[in-house]
């Protein structure tokens, strides 16, 4: 008798440990398949964004912004074919292409990750397709975080400043300010096997109430206006 209850307590432990293992090996399966998961949805109550003419307007706080005619244009077949990206649907695929694209909108992704929580972007858009490979053109992230100023300077200076140190050759950092909003631009180095690439990426932030607004640019040199006119356009909740 205690044999038998022995066998089938080994029976009951080996049981356990290989259902364990199954489900194991499948769970690391499953996240290798998605390895990113959905950020953006309705029972995260995510921020989203609607395209009303060339206004965004980013949900649920009604706050409004202006982008170019030109960037509402269909892009060439020979570039990504999505500059706008305003959506639940949109942000989950964007999550995935900051981190699979092969360009180096990768580095800039982890940058931005690093200081402002991807869940809360509210719309990113661009003068052309994410993850392009080219560095002519201009991409603007909109995220409404639960952080005072102060805290999204702290973040920039400390987290975002170390990332960019560790994927780019160089980088460094200058504050000043536009209007009123506060900025902190990064100046980065990225260096190819033929290539040496310099750009910004602009960090753009204002408090309202308990919410703070950051903007974050990524460019060249040639699109200060462009920026400027985005930024001058925003309206917070019928406040200017």
């Amino acid at each position: 008798m205690k044999k038998y209850i022995q066998r089938l307590l080994v029976a009951i432990i080996a049981f356990s440990i290989g259902t364990a293992a199954i489900y194991l090996f499948a769970w690391d399966k499953i996240k290798t398949l998605n390895p990113y998961g959905a950020t953006h949805s309705s029972e995260n109550n995510s921020p989203y964004s609607l395209l009303e003419g060339r206004t965004i307007r980013l949900k649920p706080y009604d706050a409004t912004f202006d982008i170019p005619e030109d960037w509402l244009a269909p892009k060439p077949a020979l570039e990504p074919p999505k500059n706008l990206y305003l959506s639940w649907q949109d942000f989950n695929e964007l999550n995935q292409l900051d981190f699979n694209n092969g360009f180096s909108d990768e580095e800039d992704a982890k940058v931005m990750n690093s200081v402002l929580p991807f869940e809360n972007c509210a719309a990113h858009v661009g003068s052309k397709g994410w993850g392009n490979g080219l560095t002519s053109d201009l991409q603007a992230r909109v995220f409404v975080v639960n952080l005072n100023s102060q805290q999204v300077t702290e973040k920039i200076k400390n987290q975002g400043l170390n990332k960019a140190l560790s994927v780019f050759e160089k980088a460094s950092l200058t504050s000043g300010n536009y209007g009123t909003w506060e900025k902190q631009t990064m100046g980065v180095l990225k260096m190819g096997s033929h290539t040496l690439l310099f750009k910004d990426i602009d960090f753009y932030y204002r408090s309202f109430g308990n919410k703070t607004v950051v903007f974050v640019f990524i460019h060249q040199s040639g699109w200060d206006e462009t920026i400027k006119q985005i930024l001058s356009s925003f309206k917070w909740a019928n406040k200017t």
